[in-house]
């Protein structure tokens, strides 16, 4: 039956339709009323068509790859358009889903191709991360919105009933604060500005290459970001301006005095394009500056006759020999394995580490929600958190340890719960308990042996003397009568 339902804001209509397949559509009516009366009349218009006395609707015989084609012409953003389509062409365009109908890519078809994705890849290739999924998800979803508004698909989109690949969060890689000036200082002149806009900053890469001398001004100390590489716009749809930290300002001034309209250009003065290589850069840079894992120890020999042990993995660069020949092993080292875009996450780190609000570091990165700020770009050590700890069970002070018998400790933490629970007087000194038993195994020993069937000095739980004073039950014991629980 049909029937309407409200979705952020928005009134749908929910019919059988002419397949009997249930169908939703959204609605700009402003009642639940009218929405519901609008869902029976297309349940009667789809009823009728179920019965020949109207005819079906035309289905666009399209091709999810025909589809994809379209999109990547009309509809993509230009920024992202080159990732997507080489995404889009490995993942969809080479397999079989490329040549099913948009009728016969199902929820479920499509479900299946993305658990193909994530269990072997395509065409041999090395099996998708779930990052990755979800990107290709993310443009067959998109695409399919876009032919719903244009007209070249009607009902649901597939996509959106498909589930989203949950994506580990990994945690990067960053310099402290006293590690980027040893960084710099090991950078080629040509991209030394480029670097150390990307740690002080935090800027992208396609920022700092589309950068022109005319984005700064010296005399306030601002820096304006609006563009990345020849578009005109960043990331985020807007442009910002930025104070210029102070050890900035020496890179900033060294590269206005290059040729061209850019502030970081290549060696001819022209803009720096997608294909540069920064990382490239950076390793070197970490390598000589001593910022590494590690280094390995080969030996040349033993690698040329290829000897099975040839290489060694050490802290330092200490000079070494080969325990196989005995000749001098070379030192090669292992430099962090950093990204130009986790300079970064550099930037980030460090401010909110020097206690920096989170919301001014958000503005400083340009973040639409201060929740990717502290939650992407946050990498606080775990030194950070030591002091938070620290000052938590530092005001918790320790608890005094009570004077208790020997045979108190002996028997652990159970039996001392079990003596709180078993003794009415707190203050009750096991002393005073053991001169009691004793009172009463000379007093009464016969005659409480008759009545409770145990001898007073295996009263306990435990074989052991220094156990047998904190293990009495006095709840299961009978006494005589006349006998008194504990001295007065």
């Amino acid at each position: 039956m049909a029937s309407a339902y409200k979705k952020r804001g928005v009134w749908y209509a929910r019919f059988k339709g002419p397949t009997g397949a249930w169908l939703a559509t959204a609605t700009k009516l402003p009642t639940k009323a009218a929405a519901k009366k609008a869902a029976e009349d297309l349940e009667r218009k789809a009823e009728r068509q179920r019965w020949g006395l109207e005819p079906l609707p035309q289905q666009n015989g399209m091709t999810v790859g025909e589809l994809i084609t379209w999109w990547l012409k009309n509809h993509c953003p230009e920024p992202s358009r080159v990732r997507a389509e080489s995404s889009l062409q490995r993942n969809v365009m080479r397999t079989p889903l490329a040549d099913s109908s948009l009728m016969g890519a199902t929820s479920q078809r499509l479900e299946d191709h993305f658990r193909m994705l994530e269990r072997q890849g395509t065409d041999g290739a090395r099996k998708l991360a779930p990052g990755t999924v979800n990107h290709v998800r993310a443009y067959l979803r998109t695409a399919f919105n876009k032919a719903r508004k244009a007209g070249k698909w009607q009902g649901n989109n597939p996509v959106a009933d498909t589930e989203a690949r949950k994506v580990p969060k990994r945690a990067y890689l960053t310099l402290s604060a006293e590690e980027v000036p040893v960084m710099l200082a090991h950078v080629s002149s040509e991209w030394q500005g480029f670097m150390a806009v990307g740690a002080y900053l935090g800027l992208r890469k396609g920022e700092a290459a589309g950068l022109r001398k005319s984005d700064v001004d010296l005399s306030r100390e601002l820096l304006t970001v609006g563009a990345s590489y020849d578009h005109d716009t960043t990331k985020g749809k807007h442009a910002d301006v930025l104070p210029i930290p102070p050890p900035l300002l020496p890179y900033i001034e060294a590269c206005l005095k290059t040729p061209g309209p850019y502030l970081f250009p290549s060696a001819d003065g022209s803009m720096r394009t997608e294909d540069c290589d920064p990382e490239k850069v950076l390793r070197y840079a970490l390598g000589r500056a001593g910022i590494v894992d590690g280094y390995d120890h080969v030996c040349r020999r033993c690698k040329g006759q290829k000897r099975k042990e040839h290489t060694w993995r050490y802290l330092d660069r200490a000079p070494r020999q080969c325990p196989t020949c005995g000749m001098s092993l070379w030192i090669h080292a292992l430099p962090r394995r950093l990204r130009f875009h986790d300079l970064r996450h550099s930037a980030a780190t460090v401010l909110l580490r020097a206690g920096v609000d989170a919301h001014r570091v958000q503005r400083i990165m340009r973040h639409a929600s201060v929740t990717t700020t502290t939650g992407t770009y946050g990498h606080l050590l775990a030194e950070d958190l030591r002091a938070a700890v620290a000052d938590v069970w530092a005001t918790t002070a320790p608890e005094p340890e009570a004077e208790a018998h020997p045979a108190a400790i002996a028997v652990g933490a159970e039996s001392r719960s079990l003596v709180t629970r078993l003794l009415p007087d707190d203050k009750l000194h096991a002393d005073t308990i053991a001169a009691c038993v004793r009172n009463l195994r000379e007093s009464f020993g016969n005659e409480l042996e008759r009545a409770t069937r145990f001898e007073l000095a295996t009263l306990g739980l435990g074989n052991t003397p220094n156990t047998r004073l904190t293990s009495c039950n006095y709840e299961t014991f009978t006494y005589p009568k006349g006998i008194p629980l504990h001295p007065l």
